[in-house]
């Protein structure tokens, strides 16, 4: 269809209107159609007034992106005429419809990046006049946004930066200006919504280009002033916010939005690393945000505030110049480096982010505002240890401040009733309560031990609170991390004590949980206690136990946990856990959960494994009688998942420090497995078993090999997996070398993998991971052993070659590990396919596959130019050879960049880091991002890491 203006009106209605088919066809038209040299013609026919809103915003949208993608169409001497006809459309639509005025703006915005013009006070000369105000505005506040986005040359992008950073002073000193009619006498009627919209465009465009991005932010060496020459702006941005919180009781609408806006500027101008080195100027600044802001927090800081928006948007900006200042607020509150007289500014800054991480109400019910000042305490404590270490001692104000803020995070643990909660604040409330645990850790960074008095304090003065004594349990579990081994400090065992007492008391599910947690949380610092331990350790057993009815995930997983590392108390209690374990497995009802029917069985192996030899056995003849009859049931009903296997699996891991308990139970479970073999859908839980045996019997299991090795090839005959490969794997480094028939077993398993990947390896990814993981064990370990599957080296090669293109990223790393590991212990296996394994490689440098797999085809490379070929051959012939070929891998690659690619490649032998960088730059070159600003950085960044 031809790019006609008809033709484009009729698809662009068909995109607005059709049917969902004919609005994806419409959609590719009019894609197609903004690339064509024809719309350099049309689109001033789509942006005439009498067309409709679409017609024209698309005509719009297709300027801006000639603009962006097909600048190179445009001769130099079209600029003058292409941007009248820009500002022309920006004059014709300045009122409105608002969004193609914005994409007009964005597009004479790009126009002028285009250009790296240096002089921008002379092309936006004709906005200049008062009554075209908005649009300048516009225009100004775009041209930061659109420099941050726009993909440009290096030399292009430090044009620009020269201009902007040239530019920004007088466009600062302009935003002034627009926003000093704020100190105007407003007594008698307060700001008019057209003053408040000036103000909001205003700081709106002092916002963006105050947030030029990265090592293009504007600092006070580019000329727009430290941070001491922009307290002007920021006073003027501050009245702005107190002069319409009290001319209105609740600030909404475009006051808010100005509010919001002024703060946002605020938040620029006063941060950045540039702004850190003016300590002075900072604390002044952070004493006039929080003069603002106290009694704002005062009046509205309640439960469902009104202007829960503008509180907000006033901590966010605390936040950030608190964060960026945390040196100076530090230096402050302790009166280091003459700073006594700016301590009361800092000091009060820490009062209101106190007050704002305290604020009244459930979280997210009645406020959600103090979720937004966690980051900040990370950042003071991080800031107030690296003080210490100068004046190696603590200054006790800030114990005072972090035991208040650890006081607020017990209450601010405190949840609401669950029914008074939707499924998505759960979720808000579930996230919330990870970040008071963080927090939580960065009190104790400061307050050590005490913390757990403090929160001991807390619990016993909650009294008949049980939302607040759980509370203080979900900060006393916050602390499990960092309790010291073989000590107990004051605080933790009354709370490990209440904690057991809340599994039998406690009236709500979610005190439970957290009671429970708790146990299972402790449990490796009980089980390094001596003596007192094993009492309190058995009391935590038997209050898990018990709380299995009401709580049977968090009670089971709990129960586990206490039984692998309290052995004394969990070998005592061996028969009760056994009875449990086997309770849940001969339910045939099938509403028991699998996952908590395996932490049992976890939890009754790791006691038998602490239990007597003697009456271990006999307690483990009664739990693997009912799991063997649970395994024969599922191999009946193969559908049915019973979790048999998993529990199994799991309950031989359990076992692995006691080998003669895991032969027993393997011996009763091996005449169930046969039946599992034959069934595809329990194939991979016999597989598991099975791992878990060799991995637990190690040596032992040489009686039971014979089994086992038909057990594995008889399900890799109905299907091979994963797990599968993995048994093999573990076999071949346990028995390889003392078992004589391993060879066969290796050659069976892997050649059904291979033929059933074969196909189509991208249909089952982690399959192919494995079998290479596997054949990569077998050639780095044991080198010896690949006459075992010489038959199949030309296929599994062949395969290899095809996977290292494949775009699932571990698969072909896997590849490409076996690959190189092959061409240093076998090259001759490899030798025939080498040139076209390294064409192939070159192709996926050259971009058939993604950027993120370049490291393992550099490793595949060197491991090529490092092995022993014969004379006469290697990569220095075959990478040549292959490059030669025109317009390959892409037509981006030159002859020079491939001659510079084949001498760096050919001359690295040794260092994978430089390899790896030159493929890593002439990855960048067949896919044409040289020379880009992407490129750069990514080159960069990748030096910066090696």
């Amino acid at each position: 269809m031809e790019y006609t203006a008809q033709n484009l009106e009729y698809a662009v209605s068909v995109f607005y209107n059709g049917e969902q088919v004919e609005r994806a066809r419409a959609h590719a038209w009019l894609t197609a159609a903004q690339r064509v040299p024809e719309a350099w013609n049309f689109v001033w026919e789509l942006l005439q007034p009498t067309k409709g809103t679409e017609i024209q915003f698309y005509g719009a949208t297709t300027l801006h992106t000639k603009i962006l993608r097909c600048w190179n169409e445009v001769p130099p001497e079209s600029y003058e005429e292409l941007k009248e006809k820009i500002l022309q459309a920006v004059f014709t639509y300045s009122n409105g419809p608002k969004i193609v005025t914005n994409r007009l703006c964005i597009s004479l915005a790009a126009f002028i990046l285009q250009q790296g013009t240096t002089d921008l006070a002379t092309l936006l000369r004709p906005l200049s006049a008062a009554e075209n105000m908005s649009l300048l505005l516009e225009v100004l506040t775009v041209i930061p946004e659109e420099y941050n986005s726009m993909t440009m040359g290096s030399a292009l992008r430090a044009k620009n930066r020269a201009s902007l950073h040239q530019a920004c002073p007088a466009v600062l000193s302009d935003m002034l200006r627009y926003l000093q009619t704020v100190y105007n006498d407003y007594s008698a009627e307060p700001p008019s919504e057209q003053l408040i919209q000036s103000w909001l465009n205003a700081a709106t465009c002092a916002c963006s280009w105050l947030t030029l991005g990265g090592e293009d932010a504007i600092d006070a060496d580019a000329g727009a002033g430290n941070l001491a020459d922009r307290m002007p702006l920021c006073r003027a941005l501050l009245s702005v916010v107190h002069l319409l919180y009290t001319s209105n009781e609740c600030v909404s609408d475009s006051a808010l939005d100005a509010c919001e806006m002024c703060l946002a500027a605020l938040r620029a101008a006063g941060g950045g690393p540039e702004a850190s080195r003016y300590a002075h100027s900072a604390l002044q600044l952070i004493s006039e945000l929080t003069a603002l802001a106290a009694p704002i927090m005062q009046r509205d800081n309640v439960p469902n505030s009104i202007n829960e928006e503008l509180l907000s948007a006033l901590i966010t900006c605390c936040v950030a110049l608190g964060e960026c200042h945390s040196r100076a607020l530090v230096q402050a509150m302790e009166g280091i480096g003459g700073m006594e007289a700016q301590q009361e500014g800092a000091r009060q800054m820490i009062e209101l982010l106190l007050a704002a991480q305290a604020a009244p109400g459930y979280y997210p019910l009645h406020e959600t505002r103090s979720n937004l000042v966690f980051g900040f305490w990370y950042t003071l404590q991080d800031e107030i240890l690296n003080v210490m270490v100068d004046t190696e001692k603590m200054n006790p104000i800030w114990q005072t401040v972090f035991t208040r803020l650890l006081d607020a995070l017990v209450c601010k643990s405190e949840a609401a009733e669950e029914q008074a909660m939707s499924t998505d604040d759960l979720e808000l409330l579930r996230c919330y309560r990870q970040d008071v645990a963080d927090t939580v850790m960065y009190c104790f960074g400061v307050l050590g031990e005490w913390c757990w008095s403090r929160v001991a304090a807390a619990y016993e003065g909650a009294r008949d609170n049980e939302p607040r004594r759980e509370a203080a349990l979900h900060v006393f579990l916050s602390l499990a991390d960092a309790a010291p081994h073989q000590r107990a400090p004051a605080g933790l065992l009354p709370l490990l004590q209440h904690a057991v007492a809340a599994t039998h008391a406690a009236r709500s599910l979610r005190t439970l949980n957290t009671a429970l947690d708790c146990l299972g949380s402790y449990a490796s610092w009980l089980g390094s206690l001596e003596g007192g331990g094993c009492v309190l350790a058995a009391e935590l057993v038997r209050g898990a136990g018990g709380a299995l009815a009401r709580s049977p995930a968090p009670a089971a997983l709990a129960l586990r946990k206490l039984c692998a590392d309290c052995a004394a108390p969990a070998a005592s209690v061996a028969p009760d856990i056994v009875h449990i374990a086997r309770v849940h497995l001969q339910n045939e009802s099938g509403k028991r959960d699998v996952w908590v029917m395996r932490q049992l069985v976890g939890a009754a192996g790791a006691a038998l494994a602490a239990a007597e030899p003697a009456s271990a056995s006999a307690l483990l003849a009664q739990l693997d009688t009912a799991l063997n009859q649970r395994l024969q049931a599922q191999s009946l009903e193969p559908l049915q998942s019973t979790g048999a296997g998993e529990c199994a699996a799991t309950l031989l891991g359990a076992l692995q420090s006691r080998p003669q308990l895991a032969d027993q139970l393997f011996r009763t479970l091996l005449p169930s497995l046969p039946a599992l073999a034959q069934q595809p859908a329990l194939v991979e839980p016999m597989f598991q078993i099975l791992k878990q045996a060799v991995s637990s019997l190690v040596d032992d299991c040489k009686p039971h090999i014979g089994d086992i090795a038909q057990l594995m090839i008889t399900g890799f005959d109905h299907k091979p997996c994963p797990a599968g490969l993995d048994v093999v794997k573990l076999i071949v480094l346990v028995l390889g070398g003392e078992w004589s028939e391993c060879g066969r077993l290796v050659h069976a398993c892997v050649c059904r993998t291979a033929r059933a990947v074969a196909p189509d390896p991208t249909a089952a990814p982690e399959l192919t991971e494995a079998l290479f993981s596997l054949l990569h064990a077998l050639t780095k370990k044991k080198p010896q052993h690949l006459d075992w599957i010489e038959d199949l080296l030309p296929e599994l090669v062949d395969l290899g070659c095809t996977c290292v293109r494949m775009w699932e990223a571990s698969a072909a790393r896997s590849a490409c590990g076996w690959l190189s590991s092959l061409a240093v212990a076998a090259p001759r296996a490899l030798q025939q396919s080498a040139p076209a394994l390294t064409a192939a490689v070159l192709r996926c440098i050259g971009g058939v596959t993604p950027r993120s797999h370049i490291e393992p085809l550099a490793e595949l490379l060197l491991a090529l130019n490092r092995a022993q070929w014969p004379q006469g051959t290697g990569l220095a012939e075959w990478l040549p050879s292959a490059l030669s070929t025109r317009d390959f891998p892409t037509q981006h690659a030159t002859d020079a960049h491939k001659r510079k690619f084949i001498a760096a490649v050919i001359k690295e032998k040794s260092s994978k880091r430089r390899l790896l960088e030159h493929v890593q730059e002439f990855s960048l070159v067949c896919r044409g991002l040289i020379g880009t600003e992407y490129a750069r950085q990514t080159l960069a960044s990748k030096q910066l890491v090696t």
